[in-house]
């Protein structure tokens, strides 16, 4: 498998590999999802093998407490952003069990790091607080993010105080 840096091209085959992981409430704008790409696109990758994506992530930094809204495009980096979001993971069934998700968590942290950022932010979605919990991630709140998903905010400790 390949990591490499998301672009527009690859968009057809993250919408594919989103309508296969998400509930179809959780799905995320073409807007946005480009819109992250252009604004941090040091936090927009995926895995690559010979048939395709295997994997994708968007994340980027904002402001401790905050939860990007679903299909809604940033207009930009916030002012004062002191934390690194994770916004949306995905792997796809036929990557499943080939260590893509660790894989994807660990290359999300080890930027936030290089970034200089000391604390990460997410919503659990479909039950994926276990997956975050082995990554540091604990649940501040639980919540509806979208009507009908249970939904879980989660917050960890990366990188030095």
């Amino acid at each position: 498998m390949v990591l490499r840096r998301l672009t527009a091209d690859d968009l057809p085959r993250v919408r594919a590999l989103e309508a296969e992981a998400y509930l179809p409430a959780l799905h995320e704008s073409d807007a946005a999802f480009l819109r992250l790409m252009q604004l941090y696109p040091e936090g927009a990758f995926g895995y690559f093998d010979e048939a395709g994506l295997c994997g994708y992530a968007f994340a980027a930094p904002a402001v401790a407490g905050t939860t990007m809204p679903l299909r809604t495009p940033l207009d930009t980096i916030p002012e004062g952003a002191d934390t690194f979001y994770i916004h949306d993971v995905a792997v796809a069934a036929r990557c499943r069990g080939r260590g893509v998700g660790g894989r994807l968590a660990a290359r999300l942290l080890a930027v936030a790091r290089e970034q200089g950022f000391t604390r990460g932010e997410l919503v659990s979605v479909q039950g994926s607080a276990p997956f975050w919990r082995r990554f540091g991630f604990e649940t501040v709140y639980e919540f509806e993010y979208v009507p009908g998903a249970a939904s879980a905010k989660m917050a960890a400790r990366i990188g030095d105080p």
